[in-house]
């Protein structure tokens, strides 16, 4: 072996091999349901980055066609037959080959930010560290929030009862924005149900005109809401700043930031002031650039989910990892779910998601349950 062969030995073992898109459909306990949609099983891409050297790094991407535009079909075809030959041969390291594949390729979120996500799982592997670590915080343990289904003010509020029991659950969002007097009567039968101390934030989906939100607005105050998510359209950043300007709880950007160029739009106009990290949208490079905007501007973040399983949910909780935040994450997603694919089950104690230990997410795919819920697309 000459100088050159010995120099470049150990980078050759860091290339990827292979990119695998394999398509899953995993029962939920019940459906999960917005203003805009629902799903009633988990019909997610799971993508598994194999280097030279044996390494694997895994990653779940959820279709969400009302929202991005990506089905299953979608983001398991983009991924085979156009990212997996591409980045064959890339050097999982590098970041920038990586992004230049993706820029080439218009839109595809979920897509590209699973394979982020595999990708870094399989550095942080080879390093033997944490994501976390690798992304520059330390794993520990997480205060999430309870993300409540929708249903009558009886099941919901039996709801919570039970998880909070269950769970420890201190945080709870509550999806609004359909019936302005059924959201009040619920809130304030929420807050009176878990007290004064329990973080309460609601997410609209953009359902209320900016007059409705102003006219709601003095009922979140009075209730202490901690935030509101795009209670109006997306796209009407004039609206939400006029709001802005009038009300008490800072409205929360979602939909209306799904990437850092959004990001900065949203911030320059003056409507939120505060923000949703997705890593199912932005992987963990996007959302890295989000984060900085949002510290530049003083605003706080915090990790909000894709209706994210076990994978999405700790691969996003090792991000959350890296910054500090007054709000709850939303990573309890994946208790809706009667099973995963994963090589273990996830814990959640006194309202904490207890990561597990282990170099990159500290998880795994279970051979046996990926053959039972795998499609063939």
């Amino acid at each position: 072996m000459n100088a050159r062969d010995t120099a470049t030995a150990p980078r050759d073992r860091l290339a990827i091999r292979s990119i695998e898109a394999i398509p899953v459909a995993v029962p939920l306990l019940r459906p999960i349901k917005w203003a805009r949609g629902e799903i009633r099983t988990i019909d997610n891409v799971i993508v598994v980055v194999t280097l030279a050297d044996g390494t694997r790094g895994i990653a779940d991407a959820p279709p969400r066609p009302t929202i991005y535009g990506e089905t299953q079909q979608s983001i398991t075809t983009i991924i085979r037959d156009y990212f997996a030959p591409k980045l064959k041969g890339v050097d999982a390291f590098d970041g920038t080959a990586v992004w230049a594949i993706f820029d080439a390729i218009a839109w595809n979120p979920s897509a590209k930010s699973a394979i982020d996500m595999a990708l870094h799982d399989a550095r942080a592997k080879t390093l033997g560290i944490s994501c976390a670590q690798l992304l520059g915080g330390t794993a520990k343990a997480l205060p999430v929030n309870r993300r409540l289904m929708l249903g009558s003010k009886k099941v919901m509020l039996a709801e919570v009862e039970q998880v909070m029991k269950r769970y420890g659950f201190k945080a709870w969002k509550v999806k609004c924005g359909m019936d302005r007097k059924r959201d009040i009567d619920l809130l304030r039968a929420l807050r009176k149900l878990v007290g004064e101390d329990h973080e309460i934030t609601i997410d609209c989906n953009q359902g209320y005109s900016a007059q409705v939100l102003l006219e709601q607005a003095p009922y979140f105050e009075e209730l202490g809401i901690a935030l509101i998510e795009e209670p109006i359209p997306a796209r009407d950043g004039a609206g939400k700043r006029f709001c802005a300007e009038r009300m008490r709880v800072p409205i929360s950007g979602d939909d209306s930031c799904m990437t850092p160029d959004d990001v900065l739009h949203e911030l320059r106009l003056g409507g939120i002031r505060a923000l949703v990290i997705k890593c199912a949208r932005t992987g963990y490079t996007q959302s890295q650039q989000i984060l900085a905007l949002a510290k530049s501007h003083y605003i706080p973040a915090h990790n909000g989910t894709q209706a994210d399983m076990q994978i999405g949910c700790v691969a996003a909780a090792h991000f959350a990892c890296t910054y500090a935040t007054p709000h709850a994450h939303e990573f309890s997603s994946f208790i809706d779910a009667r099973d995963h694919v994963a090589d273990q089950d996830l814990v959640i104690k006194d309202g904490r998601l207890m990561l597990p230990e282990g170099p990159g997410i500290g998880l795994a795919l279970d051979p046996r349950k990926l053959k039972k819920y795998r499609l063939d697309l």
